[in-house]
């Protein structure tokens, strides 16, 4: 049977809520489980790991990137973490490698071509957590996770249904391509 997991940010900084935790509840495919997690490097990894990813077909997980106007699928991530605002737990981060015995970026072999129709495809999944989220993801398993950025929404309840159905049909043709 088809599984996938995907996981959403609880808010973090000054923001009471977090555009990836609203298009979650969106998200209606029928081979999901949802994941909230904090916004917290490293422990963040640890965090989703804990539903033992092996069980899982696809994992997404979902960031928001208020800069950015469209949903953006992320081809890579820097082994980089850098920022300049503390993560739930208050830690800063200045230019610090994750993980010394990797190269300087990995990428996930989906491809993510087929999924421009609702979005667009990005080689900057940024140094904060959501990059660093996505490095050890991708250090995981390369072929079978993505990480999606939601863009500004406003609080706006139709555009978190919408990328939700968004994601479900990404779901679908990821589901799709990993079969062969």
């Amino acid at each position: 049977m088809k599984k996938v997991l995907i996981s959403a940010f609880k808010p973090f900084y000054k923001s009471v809520n977090n555009y990836s935790f609203e298009v979650l509840n969106y998200i209606n495919n029928e081979y999901v489980d949802k994941k909230v997690i904090d916004v917290v490097y490293d422990e963040c990894f640890k965090e989703l790991s804990e539903s033992g990813l092996d069980n899982y077909n696809l994992i997404i997980a979902l960031g928001e990137a208020r800069s950015r106007k469209i949903l953006t699928f992320e081809k890579r991530a820097l082994n980089l973490s850098s920022c300049s605002i503390a993560d739930n737990k208050n830690n800063f981060k200045s230019n610090e490698v994750i993980d010394i015995n990797c190269p300087e970026y990995l990428e996930t072999s989906l491809d993510l071509e087929q999924l421009k129709e609702f979005g667009d495809v990005s080689y900057d999944a940024g140094k904060f957590v959501c990059n660093n989220m996505y490095f050890h993801l991708l250090k995981f398993d390369r072929t079978r996770t993505l990480f999606i950025h939601i863009p500004e929404c406003n609080n706006d309840v139709e555009l978190y249904k919408q990328y939700g159905e968004y994601i479900d049909k990404v779901i679908d043709i990821l589901l799709k391509q990993l079969e062969g």
